[in-house]
């Protein structure tokens, strides 16, 4: 990108204690010159005087960089919200602000491209409700889904994404009518099987009667599911997550994403675009989805997780192959 021109697209960066992550994504964002710059940081636990530390340095990094950057507006909590509250909170703050616009977690490393290609998707698909997102995570091992440059997914993913406010102001992060939607079995047209109806069930359950896990995310998905939103996925990864350490929130370990968080050098080939030719969802890529994150890998034991992982690429032949 050219250093003489900004990047408009607005873009919110969600950062807590990870001073370390932070400062990487600091550096691949000053790489796009961008010129509307959205920062949240949540607060530290009280008891935990190691945590205080860490958040301090992470917002006094926050503070003195982008001095090039034209408009910034902090988002900085003093106290500790929790994952759910903390990152719902600071997208609620911006989307109050703005109309459409980037997300990036702490831990969350874009490739270049992540930034044109969700502003291209931003304002291509700006008026068309059918879709409800851009994310630069893909899970699908270099296979190439369809014939364009993108696919289709019924899956909103959050490491490294972008929306507009339409799709947020539809989001429930207490799931408040989840009683009448369960009720009702309206989740049972929206998944493939009854596996995935148990799984989603069961989250959403936990999220409604004892509040956990304590996350945000699970109930973007439910929002999609509701409203139909299609999520639109590049058929190259663009995200790299480097939060699988000691101050991860809910991902522990490299073993069960290592093969999927590394971003390829020079495989890169989204442009000029080639969009699809149907509006559908590739339910191939998302049977990998489900099996990776959902109901297909949801067991607790490590040793399962990584035999899981060990045989995915089993059935990933098995896909391509029907191809």
């Amino acid at each position: 990108m050219n250093k003489e021109n900004k990047f408009k697209t607005p873009i919110l960066i969600i950062a807590w204690r990870r001073p370390k992550h932070t400062k990487k994504l600091i550096n691949k964002i000053k790489q796009i010159n961008p010129d509307n710059l959205y920062i949240a940081c949540d607060g530290p636990n009280k008891e935990n005087s190691l945590e205080k530390i860490k958040v301090k340095k992470t917002k006094e990094l926050l503070l003195k960089s982008f001095e090039k950057v034209r408009v910034k507006k902090y988002f900085f909590s003093n106290h500790n919200q929790g994952c759910k509250l903390g990152v719902s909170n600071a997208i609620n703050w911006f989307f109050e602000h703005e109309e459409e616009g980037i997300i990036l977690e702490d831990d969350c490393i874009p490739h270049l491209d992540f930034f044109v290609f969700c502003q291209e998707m931003l304002e291509k698909y700006r008026n068309d409700e059918r879709i409800w997102s851009i994310t630069g995570h893909n899970q699908q091992n270099d296979i190439q889904r369809g014939n364009g440059t993108y696919y289709f997914s019924k899956y909103p993913r959050s490491w490294g994404w972008a929306s507009w406010k339409r799709s947020w102001l539809k989001y429930d992060r207490d799931i408040t009518d989840w009683p009448i939607i369960k009720s009702k079995g309206i989740l049972k047209n929206k998944l493939k099987n009854k596996r995935e109806k148990i799984f989603w069930e069961n989250i959403m359950d936990n999220i409604y009667h004892h509040n956990s896990p304590n996350t945000w995310d699970y109930q973007w998905t439910l929002s999609a599911f509701l409203n139909n939103g299609l999520t639109i996925v590049p058929n190259k990864n663009l995200i790299e997550n480097i939060g699988f350490d000691e101050d991860s929130t809910h991902t522990f370990g490299s073993d069960f994403n290592g093969s999927l968080k590394k971003t390829k050098k020079n495989s890169f080939n989204l442009f000029p675009t080639i969009h699809p030719d149907f509006f559908e969802i590739d339910k191939q890529a998302d049977e990998i989805v489900d099996i990776l994150e959902y109901s297909g890998g949801n067991k607790i034991s490590k040793k399962f997780i990584i035999k899981k992982l060990k045989n995915i690429k089993i059935k990933l032949l098995k896909i391509i192959k029907k191809i």
